[in-house]
């Protein structure tokens, strides 16, 4: 009997497995340096002594990763441990250091790659000892890379490491502006602290449909929370139209803890617009990647139009055009809008309905 695994459980999966290939490529790095350095002089024993290490440095390099990328990708994300998101940054990065630190000490010090190859080393309290402190160096760097990767996502950190935007370039990009609900009216009865949490548990509760979709959060301003993907990433299953009606059904189905907590239903109004943009790093003290161009603009002034005429979803033609034929959506053609601050008008459409079930098995 086959399990089907969600599309969200597949991206970790996703990044489970990219981890597992750096570590097993830094792990024979290390093995291979280790090896030059104690191998006695002569090509013979240089190779016996990378035949022993790079294999040794695979297993030990995998197995750490294995236990830490698994905590970060299928442990953390679990509701039951939210409570982490309440304490200090420095906190969280003390608390994991130690944590997976041990993880990564007793890894060395079981020596399973040596028990495998029959080189087993004898280690006593001293050496013990410098196994574990060498153990924390690598381990606090790649807890700062998770946290670092956490707070700007996963895709915008990968693409600063590589410096995929350090020369501006144009790409073509789906823009979603994902606005709450009367959010200026629950600022006002709940006051400015519990509205903070009210708009925090919002975002939290859609993070994983985002994730879902393979969208990326660009940037929270206010109440609003921007999502994007490159086109060719976007078109496969209609991701950017279907992210809006999968956020709302998580909202739904946490309606009551909404009610309970904060005695109001979340809603959600949007707009979607597809065209090309600059991206590209800027900031000198605070790297960032930025778009530039007037599709966020527009989609920005589409959402605003929500609220006039009297549509939660509003697509641009363009967006629509380029996703293809959708027989699962109900739209309602809105004509050419005028929009504040544009010369031009642009033709848009009212997104009234969506299957999201394509989505979930994606």
């Amino acid at each position: 009997m086959t399990v089907a695994l969600s599309a969200v459980t597949r991206e970790r999966l996703r990044r489970f497995m990219r981890v597992m290939r750096i570590a097993a490529a830094i792990g024979a790095g290390f093995g291979a340096v280790y090896a030059g350095v104690t191998a006695s002089p002569g090509a013979r024993s240089l190779l016996a002594s990378l035949l022993i290490s790079i294999p040794i440095g695979v297993i030990h390099a995998v197995l750490t990763a294995s236990c830490i990328a698994g905590i970060e990708f299928f442990v953390l994300p679990r509701a039951s441990m939210r409570w982490l998101d309440a304490l200090p940054f420095a906190a969280v990065v003390i608390l994991k250091t130690l944590v997976y630190g041990a993880i990564a000490a007793a890894v060395l010090t079981s020596q399973p790659g040596e028990r495998l190859l029959g080189v087993v080393t004898i280690y006593n309290a001293r050496t013990g000892l410098i196994a574990v402190g060498l153990s924390l160096v690598p381990v606090a760097v790649v807890v700062m890379m998770f946290q670092a990767a956490g707070l700007v996502g996963y895709r915008t950190f990968r693409a600063l490491l590589l410096g995929k935007y350090r020369r501006p370039y144009a790409e073509r990009r789906f823009f979603l502006f994902v606005d709450v609900v009367g959010s200026t009216a629950i600022a006002e009865r709940l006051g400015p602290l519990e509205a903070h949490r009210f708009l925090a548990a919002v975002f939290s509760a859609v993070a994983e449909p985002i994730e879902l979709c393979r969208g990326e959060i660009y940037q929270y301003v206010g109440d609003e929370v921007v999502i994007t993907w490159v086109e060719a990433d976007g078109v496969p299953d209609a991701r950017p139209l279907r992210c809006l009606f999968v956020m709302r059904e998580a909202l739904a189905a946490d309606a009551s803890r909404f009610l309970e907590r904060f005695g109001v239903r979340p809603e959600l109004r949007a707009a979607l617009h597809l065209g090309e943009v600059i991206a590209g790093e800027v900031g000198q003290v605070r790297r960032a990647i930025v778009f530039h161009g007037d599709v966020m603009n527009t989609a920005g002034r589409l959402e605003q139009a929500t609220r006039e005429v009297g549509c939660f979803f509003i697509a641009s033609a363009d967006a629509l055009a380029a996703l293809g034929p959708l027989p699962e959506a109900r739209t309602r053609d809105l004509g050419a809008l005028t929009l504040r601050g544009r010369v031009e008008p642009i033709h848009a459409f009212c997104v009234e309905q969506m299957d999201t079930r394509a989505s979930k098995s994606a």
